[in-house]
């Protein structure tokens, strides 16, 4: 079997294509930790302290509610326009921050950030099922796996030299020269769709799984901080969402073209897929919330040291999402990676509980190794078994569903353990804690990350094996495929 039947743009333009889908990628991942380290300064600058959060939530809501349209829309007519848009949006959104004068500025450029971030890491993944067959997939998959870790590693020490050597204003504008370079291999590289389909667009279903979620994520952001869990604003916004999802719901069985096929909860890989995603999501973001404050306010390391301590995380994903990638594209078989991740994740989380004051900063970085190596065995590994289980031109619309799912249970995730750990400390919060106490506040956190695993677990159990295909044979519409040289 020639490289031709195995990659139907031969191994060079593969690799090409690869390069602008990991730019497009790199660029929607730093964004996420690039501007953690450089917040203090910013609020210095700007003022406008109530709005703290806000700078981290108006991203990540842009970036959430977005994702299933671009999966869907890409479906029906193609990546390339719509990777085009993604990376437009987020380099309009970088040069807004960038020139912010406020915070309500800031917030609005984060937002527009967010709102093309939306579209880059779930359509890069998915370009990689147009032009990659599945059994060949799990290596290119985990490479990008290592790239977002990576990016995860980079952005906070990105962010704080350049806020110290230059402006927290160049966190903004250093992305502007990696979009151009993506938007030029995307503009060049991708063929535009050679014949036009007509399609029906789900407007009213856009709209109303937009508001529900947003309405939803509103109310888990603003719960317990902006107002109380019992507060009008807070409960409306909770009933409002499931209203809005319940109509979206209804709305979705009778659609010509549905924006999230309920059809691909019939699939048992892809209703598995979607409940391990959400836990994985809610245990990876719980560590790297939590496990900084541990560092720093109970070991008494310093602010650069406690986010420094995530690095080790990165690296176990980074070194297992290569190694299932390979494992996974050599034997054909992903379920054997997918059973051994959550048992590193509640071993990780289990020795996370028996930390304390006396505990070491090495202590903490063996237990962190150990999550991020159960995170990297399923993060990629459950995205190849799900594009597997669906046709090709559901692949789009498949892969950002796992993504939307993931940061839903990022955000939930977060906000229930932040509820927990502020209701175990009192009025005073983390600052005025003693480290004994905050010890004792971050131990329910680890407990609850131990169920998440454990739930990831029984999720992947349910997950069949499906024979991972050796070649593209199912042809609905031509990938969009490189051009050829002239």
């Amino acid at each position: 079997m020639n490289d031709r039947t195995v990659y139907p743009l031969g191994k060079r333009r593969t690799l090409i294509v690869f390069f602008g889908l990991m730019l497009g990628m790199l660029l929607a991942a730093l964004d996420q930790t690039i501007v953690s380290t450089a917040l203090p300064r910013i609020v210095e600058d700007l003022g406008g302290f109530q709005h703290y959060s806000w700078v981290f939530s108006a991203y990540m809501l842009g970036a959430t509610v977005t994702v299933p349209l671009y999966g869907k829309l890409s479906d029906l007519y193609g990546r390339r326009p719509f990777f085009l848009l993604g990376i437009t949006l987020f380099s309009a959104g970088s040069i807004i921050s960038g020139l912010a004068g406020s915070m309500v500025m800031l917030i609005a450029g984060r937002a527009v950030q967010g709102l093309g971030a939306g579209g880059l890491i779930p359509l890069a993944i998915a370009a990689i099922g147009d032009i990659i067959p599945p059994r060949q997939r799990g290596k290119w998959q985990g490479l990008l796996g290592a790239v977002f870790a990576t990016s995860s590693i980079l952005g906070p020490a990105t962010g704080g030299w350049l806020t110290d050597n230059a402006s927290w204003r160049w966190c903004f504008f250093v992305n502007l020269p990696l979009a151009v370079i993506a938007l030029a291999v995307v503009w060049f590289g991708f063929a535009r769709r050679p014949r036009r389909e007509e399609h029906s667009i789900d407007y009213t279903g856009a709209l109303l799984l937009t508001g529900g979620t947003a309405a939803g994520l509103l109310a888990a952001v603003w719960g317990g901080t902006e107002y109380p869990w019992g507060s009008p604003v807070v409960v409306g916004l909770f009933l409002a969402a499931a209203i809005l999802l319940g109509l979206f719901i209804a709305h979705e069985r009778r659609a010509a073209e549905p924006i999230l096929p309920l059809d691909l909860f019939r699939s048992r890989t892809f209703s598995a897929a979607t409940v391990a995603v959400f836990a994985v999501g809610a245990a990876m973001f719980s560590t790297i919330i939590y496990v900084p404050l541990f560092v720093q306010r109970v070991l008494g390391d310093s602010a650069s040291g406690s986010g420094a301590v995530l690095t080790p995380l990165m690296l176990g994903i980074i070194v297992t999402s290569m190694v299932a990638g390979q494992l996974v594209s050599r034997t054909g078989r992903y379920r054997p990676v997918l059973i051994a991740g959550p048992p590193f994740l509640a071993a990780g989380f289990f020795l996370l509980t028996q930390l304390g004051v006396d505990s070491s900063r090495l202590v903490v970085t063996r237990d962190i190794v150990i999550v991020g190596l159960g995170i990297g065995l399923m993060m990629q590994t459950l995205t190849v078994a799900v594009q597997n289980s669906v046709s090709r031109r559901t692949i789009g619309v498949a892969t950002a569903s796992t993504q939307f799912f993931r940061s839903v249970g990022a955000m939930t995730g977060v906000t229930v353990m932040g509820t927990i750990v502020t209701s175990r400390l009192g009025v005073g919060g983390a600052e005025d804690a003693a480290p004994a106490a905050l010890a004792a506040a971050l131990h329910p956190i680890f407990v609850i990350s131990i169920g998440l695993a454990a739930l990831a677990f029984v999720a992947v159990l349910f997950v069949p094996h499906i024979d991972l295909r050796q070649t593209m044979e199912e042809r609905v519409h031509p990938p969009e495929l490189l051009e050829e040289a002239a």
